[in-house]
């Protein structure tokens, strides 16, 4: 064999067995992620090489989306192309959404054709099409699971008969290729997870291989850069965030509904914080449509930041003394696990049965949880 068909020989081996990753976030927090494990591939290329894309899917605002613009002028991205695909929105005929969403991933994955596919939730559609389509097509795909927080460690509730009609019902509207997994990550679709915090994560979830996520690899200049072009893109001056004393985290809005008296609660909190000269910063939840919904700005908030930066982005400007309070979600792991130094409290009612379960698990993650507000003022 002469020199050149060897080289060619060792060129189109290199080529077969490269890492080929496609990341499929449709959260901040699974693109915080995303990118923080790309960039720490990208830095092993020596030993194993890998060629990565990042497809933002299920997205409302595809046209002016902070993440995707930021990703794009992202000069330390590891991947070699950036998509987006959204969701379905109002009004739009959900049949025919489908059908061009399938044929817009089925042409962009006959193009990368990965061997990796990694999703902050197994129960995205987007995520099942392109997994069952690299098995149609006898493509050999590993799938990846990354920590998108609060299932991961309290699990989702599993009805039988509940689940099961909508297995079915999922399995008839897109393909019987349909797994219904039942909590996320738990899918026969996936082969390994990332965690912060594999340890605690639910029995569903031990029975994959499990890797940990450092924190260190948040905190990285790549990601920090990144931190800055989203600030940057929602006209956000992340520095205001060093003089906070306080920031409150408030839950999903549908979470709000489950606990009465909420609004009522953090208003009083916020107004007496105030009344003691504190700087309180407020951060809702990404799907809180409104700026302001509790009106905590009139109860004496400070600065309410934006909903569509992830908390985790905002993380490395806190100062060490910033007081974070939060109930549930996973902001507030998310919090334990990347910025360990920060007074964090859990604000539970353990005689309401839907919070009760998230002392549990905040106790577990060594999280303060106290019932009482006069704890924290």
């Amino acid at each position: 064999m002469s020199g050149a068909e060897q080289k060619n020989n060792i060129e189109s081996h290199n080529i077969e067995s490269q890492t080929k990753t496609l990341y499929m976030p449709s959260t901040p927090l699974n693109v915080l992620v995303s990118c923080a494990l790309a960039v720490q591939n990208n830095q092993k290329t020596s030993i194993e090489p890998e060629s990565a894309q990042l497809w933002l899917i299920d997205q409302k605002n595809s046209e002016s989306n902070p993440y995707f613009l930021a990703l794009q002028k992202w000069q330390d991205s590891p991947f070699e192309k950036v998509d987006i695909f959204s969701g379905n929105t109002d009004g739009q005929n959900k049949i025919s959404h489908r059908k061009q969403l399938f044929k817009k991933l089925t042409t962009a994955i006959k193009s990368f054709q990965p061997n990796q596919v990694a999703v902050g939730s197994d129960r995205r559609v987007e995520f099942q099409f392109v997994m069952q389509l690299l098995k149609r097509l006898h493509l050999s795909a590993k799938g990846i699971y990354l920590d998108d927080g609060l299932y991961s460690y309290a699990g989702r509730p599993y009805n039988v008969l509940k689940d099961g009609i909508n297995a079915l019902l999922k399995k008839l509207a897109y393909g019987f290729w349909w797994r219904e997994p039942k909590t996320v990550g738990a899918s026969s679709w996936i082969n390994q997870a990332w965690l912060f915090a594999p340890n605690n994560a639910v029995e569903l979830l031990k029975d994959k291989p499990l890797k940990q996520l450092q924190a260190k690899w948040f905190t990285t200049q790549e990601i920090l850069n990144l931190s800055q072009l989203v600030a940057q893109e929602l006209k956000y001056n992340t520095a205001d965030l060093a003089t906070l004393d306080v920031v409150i985290l408030i839950p999903h809005p549908n979470n709000i509904k489950k606990m009465p008296g909420y609004k009522g609660r953090i208003q009083q909190l916020v107004n007496r914080l105030a009344s003691q000269g504190k700087r309180i910063g407020v951060k809702y939840h990404p799907r809180t449509k409104e700026r302001d919904l509790l009106a905590l700005m009139d109860s004496g908030a400070a600065e309410v930041i934006p909903t569509q930066i992830a908390f985790e982005f905002c993380l490395p400007v806190f100062n060490a003394k910033c007081h974070i309070i939060g109930d549930v979600g996973t902001a507030l792991f998310t919090c334990k696990w990347l910025r360990p130094d920060l007074p964090l409290t859990a604000v539970l009612d353990e005689h309401d049965d839907f919070q009760r379960r998230f002392i549990t698990i905040s106790n577990t993650m060594q999280i303060h949880v106290t019932n009482q507000l006069e704890d924290i003022v």
